[in-house]
């Protein structure tokens, strides 16, 4: 059985998720925003599990904030795209300004499209869901009918085009791809709640949309 539980992480509220098979002893996180490396440890030891991967669906900073932190926490790797590596490895808040230390991490393993990223029985494939980011990825897995969107789809919208590396032609290519996922399944986005891809309705129009 798989387990599910997220946190929103500081300053951006970005979803944090441990995935996990208890029976099997280990688990995966996925995004590393700030602080949250505490509660994330906890509820690793709280269910007896190891956490393998720390796997980030871009680069962008608030996805990877607290990378270093939760890797010390937990001992896991990092892992991303291949076109988003060098976000990790020379971390920026361009075209913004902050008064944080980003920390450069060098991933343990890049991603692909149609690799798959094991949680004891359960297997995620990597989507790679450029738009947002070159490398934006989504993990989806259809036996347990979830997808981990990361900032390409939210509910009731989709990730920001206008930011270094966007793309709105991209991005509606991407989202037209998760269209054809089943509709019952539970969408776990970067930011803001879940959602069920057949409640977003949206989606049947999105090739009609300027996104830029």
């Amino acid at each position: 059985m798989l387990t599910i539980r997220a946190i929103p992480g500081q300053p951006l509220e970005t979803n944090c998720y441990l995935i996990a098979d208890r029976e099997a002893g280990e688990g995966i996180v996925i995004d590393a925003p700030w602080k949250v490396e505490d509660t994330i440890a906890g509820w690793a030891r709280e269910m007896g599990i190891t956490v393998r991967w720390i796997v980030c669906t871009h680069g962008h900073w608030d996805h990877t904030m607290g990378l270093a932190d939760l890797m010390a926490a937990t001992g896991a790797g990092a892992a991303c795209h291949a076109e988003d590596a060098g976000m990790l490895e020379h971390p920026s808040f361009a075209p913004f300004s902050f008064p944080f230390t980003l920390i450069p991490i060098t991933p343990g393993r890049l991603l692909a499209e149609g690799d798959v990223v094991e949680v004891g029985a359960h297997r995620f494939s990597v989507l790679h869901t450029p738009g947002h980011t070159p490398g934006c990825i989504c993990l989806y897995a259809a036996e347990d009918h979830v997808l981990f969107s990361g900032d390409t789809l939210f509910a009731g919208t989709c990730g920001r085009v206008d930011l270094p590396g966007g793309d709105p032609e991209t991005m509606v290519r991407s989202l037209l791809r998760l269209r054809e996922l089943p509709a019952d399944t539970t969408v776990y986005p970067g930011h803001g709640p879940d959602t069920r891809l057949g409640n977003e309705r949206w989606l049947q129009r999105v090739d009609e949309m300027d996104l830029g």
